[in-house]
C-alpha cells in the first residue's frame, strides 16, 4: 500500500485542487455555505437535494460553460443543438425551447434574476462565485415556480480588498481563451467596483466537404460591470450590467437519412454523405452562422432594519438577440435556406422580507412580477432543385418517366415563406415560508405561493414570390400539391391564456446524531401553460395546459471520521401531470407536412429515484469525491404519443417507456492530489470521469435519435504557488477521444435526425494569477 502512494503520483502527473488547497495540518473538508433559502447557512442543513459548485471548482477543474458543469452533476442534463433549442433537466424532466411559447421546467437564475429562455445561460462562467442547484421542485422562496428544479448562477461581489486574477488557456483546434477581472475600492469602505472580461474561441471541428473548409467554431466576448454601494452597517446596494456576445456557425452532423429523403436525392442525382456523424463531416453548399447578444441590469439592494428584519429587492433587466441563418436542407443542393431572428425582453421585480424572531423561527415573504416581450421572425427561400427534390418521390410522376429536367424550377425556386410570433406575458406571485425549530434538533418549514400568468400570442405565415403555374403535364400534376405541402397557405391565429395557481411545500428537518441530519419534504410544482408559437395541425391545439409536479423526498446528509467524510443520500418520486413536451410528427396524408417542435400535453410522468453525493479527504494530500443518480423516469398515461417516423402507425402508446433526455443512470468521480514542494511551490493535478447511460433525444423516438451510454475522462497536472498566486497546468479533456452527441434535433423531413457531436479530445495548457 506505501508503495502505491509513492507511485500514483508519479504515474497521473497529480492532481488539481478540487477544491481548496488542502493543507497537510487540516485534515477536514472546507465548509460550503449556500443561500438557496435567501440567507447563509451550511449544505448540511438545506432540508432537499442540493449541489454546490463553488468558485474554487470552477478554475481547478475546467469548468468554463453549462455544458462542463452539467457533465459533472449527476441528474442534471444539457442539450442544447443552439441557444435557441437549449434543454435543461433534473431528474429527467426538462423541456426544449426549440418551441419559442415553452417554459423550461428548470428555473435558471443569474443573481437572483430568472432568465426568461434558456440559451440565455449558454455564455462563459467566469468570476463566479459559485452556482446552486437544486433538485426537485421549486416555488416558495424564488420568484419563478418550476416543476423540476432550479439553478443559481450567483457573480462574485465587488471586494473592498485589492484584488486581481488572469487566465490564459491555449489548445488544440485554435483553442484561446482569456479571462480577467480586477476589484477593489473606490470609496475606502463605502464603494467597491468589480471588472470581468472574457474572450473565448476555437476554430471549427467538422470539415464542409462542399467548401473544403472547418465549421462549427466558437467564438463568444463578454463582460460584467459592478458597484457596491454600502454606505452604513445597514445597507447596501448592489449594481450589476452584462455584456456577452457569440458569433459561431451552429451544424448538425445527419444521424439518419429516411426513405423518402434518400430517394427524392437519388431522383435529382445526388449522393448524400454517408451517416456517420463521428466522421465529423457535412456537405452545406450555403453558410451556417448564428449570433446571440444579450445585456442585462441587475439592482439588488439590502435594508437591515430593527428587530432582526431584512427588506431586499432584486430588480432585473434582460434583452437576448438571437440571429441565425442555415442551409435548411444539409445538402449540397440550392432547395432551401433559413433565417431566423428573435428578440426577447424582459423586466422582473421581486421584493423580499425576512425575519429571525428568535432562535426558533424565522420567515421569508415575497412579492414578483416578471414581464416578458418576445418576437421572433423565420423566413426560408427557396431554391432552383427544390421542386425536383420534393417530388422525387412521387410515384404517380415517376410511373410517367418524369426526369428532374422535366420539373420546372419555378414551382418553389424564388418562393418566400414567412412565419412570424410574438407574444407578451405577465406574471406576479405572492410567495413565502417559515420555519419553526421546536427543539434543537427540529426544524419544520411549510411554504406557499399564489401565482397568476397571463400570455398573449400571435402567429402569422405568409407565401410570396411565387410564379404562375405552368401548362405542363409537371406542373399540373404536381405544382399545386407541392406548393400545398412545402409552403403552405396564409395563416393567421391569436390566442391568450389567463391562470391561478395555488403550490406550496412542507420540509421537516430532524438531526439525528451529531453527524447524521434526516429530511423528509413534500412539494408541489407548477409551470404556466401557453401558446403554441408554431403552424398547429388538426392533432395538434393551439395551446397547452399547466405542467404540476407533486414530489416526495427523504434523504440524509451527514459528516463522518473527524469532518473528512462527507456522504449525502436522498430517495424521491415525483408524480407530473400534463407534462409539456415537444413532438415532431410525421404527415398524416399527401396533402400534409410534418409538424416539428409542436407542444402536446403527456398525460401522466412518473419520477422516481435515488442520488448520491460524498466526497472524502484521504489525507492531506489526495481528496476523492464521488455522485450518482438513479433517475427512472417514465410516461405513466401516454396512449396518443406520436410515432416514430419509420412506423407505419400515426399514434403510438408510450405508457411505461422512459422519457427523452432522460439517462437512467449518471455518475461523476474524481481522485485530486496536491503536495507541497520547496520554496512555496506546490505539485497539483486532478483525474476526473463522468458517465451516462443511454438515452433517447426526441419524444418519438425515431432511428438516429438514440445516444449510447458514454463515459469523459479527463486529465490535469500542474504546478504553482502554493498560496495560489500563479499555477501552469497542462490538461486533457475527454483523454480517450471517446464519441457521443451532446444534442439530438429533428431536421428537414420526416425521419431525418441529425446530431451536435461532444468535443473530441483536446490537449493544452493554462496560466492563472491572482493578487
Amino acid at each position: 500500500m506505501m508503495r502505491l502512494r509513492r507511485t500514483l503520483p508519479h504515474l497521473l502527473g497529480l492532481m488539481s485542487p478540487f477544491a481548496v488547497w488542502a493543507q497537510t495540518a487540516a485534515l477536514q473538508l472546507d465548509e460550503i455555505n449556500v443561500s438557496a433559502r435567501h440567507r447563509e447557512e451550511r449544505v448540511q442543513e438545506v432540508p432537499i437535494s442540493l449541489v454546490v459548485v463553488d468558485a474554487a471548482q470552477f478554475g481547478g477543474a475546467g469548468l468554463d460553460t453549462m455544458n462542463a458543469l452539467a457533465a459533472r452533476i449527476p441528474g442534471l442534463t444539457l442539450s442544447a443543438p443552439n441557444p435557441r433549442y437549449a434543454a435543461y433537466g433534473i431528474r429527467g424532466l426538462g423541456s426544449s425551447s426549440a418551441n419559442d411559447g415553452l417554459d423550461g421546467s428548470v428555473a435558471l437564475f443569474s443573481d437572483g434574476v430568472y432568465l426568461g429562455r434558456q440559451g440565455m445561460s449558454l455564455q462563459d462562467l467566469g468570476d463566479i462565485e459559485r452556482v446552486e442547484v437544486l433538485r426537485g421542485p421549486q416555488g416558495t422562496l424564488y420568484g419563478k415556480n418550476a416543476t423540476a428544479g432550479a439553478i443559481n448562477i450567483l457573480s462574485r461581489a465587488p471586494s473592498f480588498v485589492s484584488e486581481g486574477s488572469a487566465e490564459v488557456s491555449m489548445g488544440q483546434d485554435g483553442l484561446r481563451q482569456y479571462r480577467a477581472s480586477l476589484s477593489g475600492p473606490l470609496i475606502d469602505e463605502v464603494l467597491a467596483g468589480r471588472l470581468s472580461l472574457y474572450d473565448a474561441a476555437r476554430d471549427g471541428a467538422i470539415e464542409n466537404r462542399y467548401s473544403g473548409r472547418a465549421v462549427a467554431g466558437e467564438d463568444r466576448q463578454g463582460g460584467r460591470g459592478q458597484l457596491l454601494w454600502e454606505p452604513n452597517e445597514f445597507f447596501s446596494a448592489r449594481l450589476i450590467g452584462e455584456y456577452a456576445v457569440q458569433d459561431e456557425s451552429a451544424v448538425l452532423v445527419a444521424s439518419n437519412l429516411s426513405a423518402v429523403t434518400r430517394q427524392r436525392a437519388a431522383f435529382v442525382g445526388y449522393s448524400p454523405l454517408p451517416v456517420d456523424p463521428y466522421a465529423l463531416r457535412v456537405d452545406h453548399d450555403e453558410a451556417n452562422r448564428l449570433e446571440t447578444r444579450q445585456r442585462g441590469l441587475t439592482l439588488l439592494l439590502d435594508n437591515h432594519l430593527d428587530h432582526g428584519i431584512t427588506l431586499s429587492s432584486i430588480s432585473g433587466y434582460r434583452d437576448w438577440a438571437y440571429d441565425s441563418k442555415s442551409d435548411a436542407d444539409s445538402m449540397a443542393l440550392s432547395i432551401a435556406r433559413s433565417a431566423v431572428d428573435i428578440d426577447h425582453r424582459q423586466f422582473s421585480q421581486e421584493l423580499r422580507l425576512a425575519q429571525t424572531l428568535d432562535e426558533k423561527f424565522d420567515y421569508v415573504l415575497g412579492l414578483y412580477y416578471l414581464r416578458q416581450r418576445f418576437q421572433r421572425q423565420s423566413d426560408v427561400r427557396f431554391g432552383p432543385d427544390a421542386a425536383a427534390f420534393f417530388l422525387g418521390d412521387r410515384a404517380e410522376l415517376t410511373s410517367l418517366g418524369v426526369t428532374p429536367g422535366m420539373v420546372p424550377s419555378t414551382l418553389l425556386q424564388g418562393a418566400h415563406q414567412d412565419i412570424r410570433g410574438e407574444q407578451k406575458s405577465d406574471s406576479q406571485a405572492v410567495f413565502g415560508q417559515f420555519t419553526w425549530s421546536p427543539s434543537e434538533r427540529l426544524a419544520i418549514t411549510p411554504g406557499l405561493r399564489y401565482t397568476r400568468e397571463r400570455k398573449r400570442g400571435r402567429i402569422t405565415r405568409s407565401v410570396d414570390g411565387l410564379a404562375p403555374l405552368g401548362s405542363d403535364l409537371v406542373s399540373q400534376l404536381g405544382g399545386t400539391l407541392l406548393r400545398d405541402v412545402a409552403l403552405g397557405g396564409q395563416y393567421l391565429r391569436r390566442n391568450s391564456i389567463e391562470e391561478h395557481n395555488l403550490s406550496g411545500q412542507l420540509a421537516i428537518s430532524y438531526q439525528l446524531t451529531d453527524a447524521v441530519t434526516g429530511y423528509a419534504n413534500w412539494s408541489r410544482g407548477y409551470k404556466a401553460g401557453g401558446i403554441n408559437l408554431e403552424v398547429t395541425g388538426q392533432r395538434v391545439p393551439p395551446t397547452f395546459g399547466p405542467e404540476r409536479a407533486t414530489s416526495m423526498e427523504v434523504g440524509f446528509k451527514s459528516r463522518w471520521w473527524q469532518e473528512r467524510l462527507l456522504v449525502d443520500m436522498a430517495f424521491y418520486q415525483t408524480d407530473v401531470d400534463d407534462y409539456q413536451a415537444l413532438s415532431n410528427s410525421k404527415a398524416v396524408d399527401d396533402l400534409s407536412p410534418p409538424l416539428r417542435d409542436s407542444l402536446i400535453n403527456v398525460g401522466k410522468v412518473r419520477l422516481r429515484g435515488v442520488e448520491l453525493d460524498s466526497r472524502v479527504l484521504l489525507s492531506g494530500h489526495w481528496q476523492w469525491h464521488l455522485a450518482a443518480a438513479l433517475s427512472d423516469a417514465r410516461y405513466r398515461s401516454f396512449e396518443n404519443a406520436p410515432c416514430a417516423p419509420q412506423s407505419a402507425a400515426l399514434s403510438c402508446d408510450l405508457s411505461g417507456k422512459r422519457l427523452f433526455n432522460a439517462p437512467q443512470w449518471s455518475a461523476a468521480t474524481g481522485l485530486n492530489y496536491q503536495r507541497p514542494l520547496v520554496l512555496g511551490l506546490a505539485l497539483f493535478g486532478a483525474l476526473d470521469y463522468s458517465w451516462r447511460s443511454g438515452s433517447y433525444g426526441v419524444l418519438e423516438r425515431g432511428a438516429g435519435s438514440y445516444q449510447p451510454a458514454y463515459g469523459l475522462t479527463d486529465l490535469r497536472i500542474g504546478i504553482g504557488r502554493i498560496d495560489q498566486q500563479w499555477a501552469l497546468e497542462l490538461w486533457a479533456k475527454n483523454l480517450f477521444d471517446q464519441d457521443y452527441a451532446s444534442a439530438v434535433y429533428a431536421t428537414l423531413g420526416s425521419g431525418d435526425y441529425g446530431v451536435l457531436p461532444g468535443p473530441q479530445r483536446s490537449l493544452g495548457m493554462t496560466w492563472r494569477a491572482q493578487y
